[in-house]
């Protein structure tokens, strides 16, 4: 039950898998997103700053050189020619501010000087933006004016611009547009200078606040350049230096990006509220949840159906059941009756089956014992040709050969019941060749009267194996003889017989030049009575019974076509060495040792 309720559970599962994948993928894609659009926007915002920051660059360079403006520094006092170019320029260039100071610090001449709180007479020896024009360089200061309190970015120069000053030249640019510009966007964007302190951002509570609370060291420099006056400059977020690429202000997370203002030292911030990052995982998330209920739905409705189902299906089975234990009755009648028949087929049958046996083995001893019969014909009439010359010791040799060919008569036929009915056999160890030159006295005769040539390639050593020696023989007297028959139709008929050793099994080769086997007989001439010698008498058993006595002794017989065109049968049996060698000491032990009383 277990195992089923896990596989129905499968399904959501790999739905709400496949879901959270989803969402990693949307996620990344989002913030990649996110992080391409900051990348823009902030690039936007610089070339507006440097824009703007450009556009008021030559101001303190054109003040530097002109003597309308400088001849206060020549004189060491204000004068009213002065103060009006520079409220000229100022008024014509759009820059907040423009004043001249000498190398004390003191202002001598501004382009506010009708104003109550106007520059003139006042020092501003303390600010960055002079000592850096003293010493002959360009001067960028972002600070909250001493005097007027008005934010603003300060550009210095030396006056001359080669050589000792005589003064600074400065122009001072009112940022507060651009700040209001980003405030319509709708974005939060800010700036940052070196010391982590925001002054310009599109929230305004966010001004004059830092990116992580500023050291002692830090604090005491601002306070001593007075560049944000009084603001208490505390902690927007605890990220250092707004480096993470996620940040929390105010209770809020944003994705962060930012980007260096080279030329004035400045960092922009660009933040985008994390749930833009995630806006498109709810509906993934909806979607999984959605077919995962779906799903029960209809697995619950399927059950409904499955459940009617069976109540109609049990409704007819019982009527089904009534129905058929009526025909059980009628059937078990009816076996019965069928049952008695069939024991009486069963009993005709195996008579039959007795019959053909009996005559299927009457055959078979009938083509086996031809073999040793014409044998014996060749022994006697050899026999009676040595009694004729005298020759006494060549008759007892054709003797002893006729009581061995009898003896190996009154074992075929013993033998041969194994065609119809498996037998046990005699096993014990042997020389193949003893096999092998019994079958050849046996089929000797038949190569003489067909004229047909047996070439016997055996190799010098002994060939032990541990098998049944009179069916091996039986097997090659069918081979050689097969092989004698198939030649005799060949001008210069011959036999081989080869013997090789093939790892743990040794196969015997016998090849003839006769007609071969055709390819599509090769399958059948394995088969009882079918032979293709009905002109010579053959019953077609000689084959059978050597592959089943091959089987028997677990090798196999098998035939194909070889290169005379005739047919070469291969003859394997089991030979593995060990063994061999085992059995071979015990029966010689056998032999050495008497047996026990």
């Amino acid at each position: 039950m277990s195992t089923r309720l896990l596989l129905l559970a499968l399904p959501p599962i790999a739905v709400l898998l496949i879901a959270s994948l989803l969402v990693q993928l949307m996620v990344e894609r989002d913030r990649e997103t996110v992080d391409q659009k900051a990348a823009e926007r902030l690039t936007l915002y610089r070339q507006t700053i440097l824009g703007e920051y450009e556009k008021y660059r030559y101001l303190p360079y054109m003040l530097a050189r002109d003597p309308r403006a400088t001849v206060v520094l020549n004189m060491g006092r204000p004068t009213e020619s002065a103060n009006r170019f520079l409220e000229e320029v100022a008024e014509k260039s759009g820059a907040d501010l423009l004043f001249v100071m000498d190398r004390q610090g003191r202002t001598l001449a501004a382009s506010n000087w009708r104003d109550e709180l106007s520059l003139v007479g006042q020092s501003y020896a303390y600010r960055p933006y002079f000592h850096t024009a003293l010493k002959g360089e360009e001067g960028q200061f972002f600070a909250i004016g001493a005097t007027l309190g008005e934010p603003g970015l300060f550009l210095s120069l030396p006056s001359p611009v080669s050589g000792e000053p005589d003064g600074v030249a400065v122009v001072k640019v009112d940022m507060e547009p651009l700040e209001q510009a980003w405030a319509k966007g709708g974005e939060t964007v800010f700036a940052s200078d070196a010391n982590g302190v925001i002054f310009l951002a599109s929230v305004a509570d966010w001004r004059y606040r830092t990116l992580q609370e500023l050291s002692d060291d830090v604090r005491s420099q601002i306070t001593a350049t007075r560049q944000y006056a009084d603001q208490p400059l505390t902690a927007l977020s605890q990220n250092p230096r707004g480096t993470e690429k996620v940040v929390t202000v105010d209770g809020r997370t944003y994705r962060h990006n930012s980007a260096h203002v080279g030329l004035l030292g400045w960092t922009l911030h660009f933040l985008v509220p994390i749930e833009e990052t995630r806006k498109n995982i709810w509906p993934i998330w909806a979607s999984a949840i959605g077919l995962s209920l779906l799903y029960f739905v209809g697995l619950l409705i399927q059950r409904g159906r499955v459940l009617r189902r069976a109540s109609a299906l049990l409704r007819q089975e019982s009527q089904g059941l009534r129905e058929l234990n009526q025909r059980l009755v009628d059937e078990v009648d009816e076996r019965r009756r069928v049952e008695e028949e069939l024991r009486n087929a069963q009993r005709h049958l195996a008579r039959s089956s007795r019959l053909a046996a009996v005559g299927q083995m009457s055959a078979a001893v009938a083509h086996e014992l031809n073999q040793p019969l014409a044998a014996l014909r060749m022994f006697v009439a050899g026999a009676r040709k040595f009694l004729e010359s005298g020759n006494v010791p060549a008759v007892e040799d054709n003797l002893k050969e006729i009581d061995s060919l009898q003896h190996r008569m009154a074992t075929l036929t013993q033998e041969l019941k194994r065609f119809a009915r498996p037998a046990e056999s005699r096993i014990e160890v042997v020389d193949l060749k003893n096999c092998i030159a019994a079958a050849e006295k046996i089929a000797r005769s038949r190569f003489e009267e067909d004229s047909v040539n047996l070439d016997l390639r055996l190799s010098d050593g002994p060939l032990n194996l541990e098998t049944a020696p009179l069916k091996v023989e039986q097997v090659l007297v069918n081979l050689l003889r097969n092989g004698a028959d198939s030649a005799a139709k060949a001008e210069d008929g011959k036999v081989i017989l080869e013997v090789d050793r093939q790892g743990e099994s040794i196969v015997v080769s016998v090849s003839d030049n006769g007609a071969g086997v055709p390819t599509d007989l090769r399958e059948k001439i394995f088969d009882p009575f079918f032979t293709t010698k009905l002109s010579n008498g053959g019953l077609g058993l000689g084959l059978s019974i050597s592959d089943r006595i091959a089987e028997d002794l677990g090798g196999s017989l098998q035939v194909k076509p070889n290169a005379t065109g005739g047919a070469t049968f291969l003859f394997t049996l089991p030979a593995p060495e060990g063994a061999v060698r085992a059995a071979t000491l015990e029966a010689e032990t056998a032999v050495l040792e008497p047996e026990a009383e």
